[in-house]
């Protein structure tokens, strides 16, 4: 319900109130699918409205605090800097939110799911936009329709049972629930199940109507909640009492914030779940591979084929030795045989080669049991490992996330993959936030080096360090080659953990850390990089730094 239009409106009423005679700073994206507007409202606290473009699960939050633009951050619509906000209001017809400035611009938010975007609008014409701005400038925008309103025709439906029963029973649709979306503008899926779950069947209609009119009188009078559904997974709702557990917000904005938090934890613990899986798994795979290598009878026979030679040659002391290399005797075993032929020590006596066969038959024994022991244990940890990769299924909020892991760190050794709460002081590196999903992991000397880039680094981490100087290997996850503003960020780190920290500019390579490798004979925390590229920077001190 987070695009919802009701949802939009209530959020655009309450920005109103916040914004209107305010001040927009700038606007600014840190993120490849992300914009950030920052305001000062009237009563002079900042505001930054957040909207996400790129997927559905998103819409727009806000963040109140004093402003402090990320570093390497992009500078968008510039001309709307200090403009002051005249109003904030809803499309009458459609999911947008428009935010008109005192040089008569208008900006909208238009917030359509994964096609979400924000467009700066001047005299009915488009002058810039966050995505897709190259197709979308210069054309013609239309900021309202006096012939159509959300509002009005549900509030007419809502005075006129007779047009609505009408409305119902026209048209081609086969499907009642299609038919209800395709009768009330503005009515998503959501609202349109609510409808279908109020009403009772036996009153047909008529009955639907009321149920109609009681689910619209109460999202004109909302209230705003988030909750869990039964994967875990937030949802926001503006219905009264829409389920258990539920945390109920005094404005919608509050509660569309809450939602994304809540989300950004939730897929963020699915992210780690996943990792951790596919950890258990890749042990769990050893585990069998183990097992399956192992051929305890074979090994049993050559215990006791050592000791039958021993047995045979201790028989044979006075046979005479015509070959040094080797001796044929009668199986005295098994009788009826073939003969047995030997090999022997060629600097021991008869003797002494017996005692080399015994003692070989004696080792392989204790070998044997050292190994069906040790098979024992694997069978154990393979079961053990197969019951936890099965328990992951029933984890689906953070907290769960976290309390697994951290009660099976001891088993698993995989205090490293705590969810981001806890993540970074478990580890045995520097750690800094670069963005919401991009998190640089440091180095701290030649041998923690080495077990930041080959035990703790995935093969398309993205693996830094400055060129040509001594310093830290520096770990960027999170990220892809594509993402250089975070990317830099991380090269002007990685610059101020060298030896080159003081130069005015130090190049710093970067590249997949798959394409990092050992040198044969290398001293430790020394790599051979291909594929690298290179940035120069300024060196940065990070300002947030956790061992």
């Amino acid at each position: 319900m987070i695009h919802n239009y009701f949802t939009l409106y209530h959020a655009a009423m309450e920005l109103h109130e916040r914004l209107a005679g305010g001040c927009l700073i700038e606007i600014y994206s840190t993120l490849k699918n992300e914009l950030t507007l920052s305001f000062i409202c009237q009563d002079s606290r900042h505001l930054n409205i957040v909207v996400v473009t790129h997927t559905p699960l998103f819409s727009l939050s806000t963040k109140e605090h004093n402003h402090n633009k990320p570093r390497n951050s992009a500078d968008l619509m510039i001309e709307t800097c200090n403009q002051r906000v005249s109003s904030v209001r809803i499309s009458p017809y459609d999911r947008e939110i428009q935010i008109l400035l005192a040089d008569n611009a208008i900006i909208v938010l238009q917030l359509f799911g994964s096609k979400t975007n924000v467009i700066l609008v001047r005299e009915n014409r488009i002058t810039d936009a966050f995505k897709q701005k190259n197709s979308l400038e210069g054309l013609h925008f239309q900021s309202d329709n006096n012939s159509f309103s959300v509002l009005r025709e549900l509030e007419a439906l809502t005075m006129n049972k007779t047009r609505f029963c009408e409305r119902l029973t026209s048209g081609d649709v086969e499907t009642l629930p299609e038919k209800l979306a395709s009768v009330l503008p503005g009515f998503d899926s959501a609202l349109v199940k609510e409808v279908m779950k109020r009403w009772n069947r036996e009153t047909g209609n008529e009955g639907l109507f009321i149920a109609f009119q009681s689910v619209f009188y109460e999202i004109l009078d909302p209230e705003a909640a988030v909750y869990e559904n039964e994967h875990g997974q937030p949802v926001f709702s503006l219905l009264h009492g829409a389920a258990e557990r539920t945390h109920v917000f005094d404005s919608v904005l509050e509660g569309l914030t809450d939602y994304s938090i809540k989300m950004w934890q939730f897929l963020d613990t699915k992210e780690t779940l996943k990792v951790l899986r596919l950890k258990l798994e890749r042990e769990l795979a050893k585990k069998k591979k183990a097992l399956d290598s192992f051929n305890p009878e074979l090994i049993a026979e050559f215990a006791r084929n050592y000791e039958t030679f021993g047995h045979l040659l201790m028989s044979s002391l006075y046979e005479p030795r015509i070959n040094r290399q080797s001796i044929t005797v009668k199986n005295i075993f098994e009788p009826g045989a073939h003969d047995v032929t030997i090999r022997l020590k060629e600097a021991l006596s008869i003797q002494k080669n017996a005692e080399e066969y015994f003692l070989k038959a004696s080792k392989t024994k204790r070998k044997l049991k050292a190994m069906l022991e040790r098979n024992s244990r694997l069978v154990n940890e393979k079961n053990k490992l197969a019951e936890i990769i099965a328990s992951t299924e029933n984890i689906a909020t953070p907290k769960e996330a976290r309390k697994f892991v951290e009660s099976h760190a001891g088993i698993l050794n995989t205090s490293k993959t705590l969810p981001a709460k806890n993540r970074s002081s478990a580890l045995p590196f520097r750690t800094v936030k670069i963005s919401t999903s991009a998190t640089l992991f440091i180095g701290k000397n030649a041998a923690n080096n080495d077990l930041l880039t080959f035990t703790y680094a995935r093969p398309n981490d993205i693996w830094l360090h400055a060129r040509g100087a001594a310093g830290s290997h520096c770990i960027l996850k999170g990220v892809s080659m594509n993402q250089l503003n975070e990317i830099t960020q991380a090269a002007e780190i990685a610059a101020w953990n060298s030896a080159a920290k003081h130069s005015e500019l130090v190049p710093v390579i970067y590249t997949l850390k798959k394409y990092v490798r050992h040198g044969k004979n290398l001293p430790a925390g020394q790599v051979i990089v291909e594929r690298e590229e290179v940035l120069i920077v300024k060196p940065v001190r990070p300002l947030s730094v956790l061992e």
